[in-house]
This record gives structure tokens, sequence and C-alpha cells, in this order.
């Protein structure tokens, strides 16, 4: 009989100075997510973040302001996390900004540490969603730039060789499978060498 796979327990970074706060969280969470509580801090959350792994990072604080969310976000550059911010209140009216900035979702609320969980997931997998997006966009991006590199080495071809464009587009092709590369690379060769030609 087949038995799905369990999903792996997510690692929550929390970072709240709130005890309350960090209890409410132990008490929900049980065993179905792993919590590591710090300080709030944005040394310490730094040190966390290049030593250890978190899946999420969640914060709790009374209020936040731009600086301190280019801090957050600016740490994650290189590696982006996914971020639940939660505040208790929100007077400068930070959530648009929040969002600008990289925070996947932003709440402002009556803490209630029963919410969380389901916050949590919806964070998950609104990153997730995000990320996917953003491949997307990146391998479209990048395949617009091989087909104009194609393109240009093409013409190169039939401009020089008095080729058909057919004709020139096949050369390329078996260029690339002789030297075992992809026909881009040899594209990208092939212009690079017709510089140095008078």
């Amino acid at each position: 009989m087949y038995s799905a796979k369990p999903e792996p327990i997510p690692n929550v970074l929390l970072v709240s100075s709130d005890p309350s706060v960090i209890e409410g969280m132990r008490g929900t969470f049980g065993t179905d997510y792993q919590m590591l509580a710090v300080d709030d801090s944005a040394l310490t959350i730094s040190a966390i973040l290049e030593k250890g792994h978190p899946d999420i990072i969640v914060i709790v604080r009374d209020s936040v302001d731009e600086p301190y969310l280019e801090t957050l976000t600016g740490m994650m550059a290189d590696s982006p996390l996914p971020v639940l911010v939660f505040v208790f209140r929100d007077p400068l009216r930070t959530a648009r900004a929040a969002i600008r900035l990289g925070i996947t979702s932003f709440v402002v609320d009556e803490f209630e540490a029963a919410r969380m969980p389901t916050l949590i997931d919806v964070t998950l997998e609104r990153f997730e969603q995000a990320q996917n997006l953003r491949n997307e966009l990146v391998k479209s991006q990048e395949e617009l730039a091989a087909r104009k590199v194609i393109d240009r080495a093409k013409g190169l071809l039939m401009d020089r060789k008095n080729m058909s464009e057919e004709e020139a587009y096949r050369a390329l092709r078996e260029l690339a499978m002789r030297q075992a590369k992809p026909i881009r690379e040899v594209a990208e060769t092939l212009l690079a060498y017709s510089e140095l030609l008078p």
C-alpha cells in the first residue's frame, strides 16, 4: 500500500524578546516544528544565519521600521528565506515597504500563538510560489539572451560565409555537437573571435 512521504519538520527561527511569545509558540508547536528562539538583535540574527539554516524566520515585535527591515533583508541577500513579521502595532504603516523589501508575510494584530502554524504554512507556500516565479523569469531571460546571441552568430555566418539562415544555424549546431558544448557557448566564441578579425 502506498503511503505519502512525511513532510519534513520546518526549522523556525523565532526572533522575539517577549518571554510570553516564546513560551506560547513552544506550547503551540509541540513536535510539528523545530524552533530556535533568539533575542531581538540584528547581530544575533546575523550570527544565527551564518551558522544555522532555518526554513523560515518569524519575527514578533511591538513594531518595525524600514531601516530594521532593510538590515534584515540585506542579511539574506545571497540566500533568501521566507520571513513572517508579526507586529502588535504599525504606526508607520510599514506593511507595503516590508513586502517591497522582500518580507514574505506582514501581520498586524493581537498576537495569538495558536494562529502561528497557519501563518507559517501560508508564508512558506507564498515564498515557494514567489521563488518559482523568479526562477521562471530568470530562465526566460536566459533563453532570450541565448536566442539573441545565436541570432547574431547566424547573421555573422550569413554575412561572411554567404550562408542561408538555415545553413548558418545548422553549421552552429554541428559545431556545438562536435565540441560537446551548448550552441550558445559556440555562438559566443564565434562572435568573440569575429571581433578580433579585421
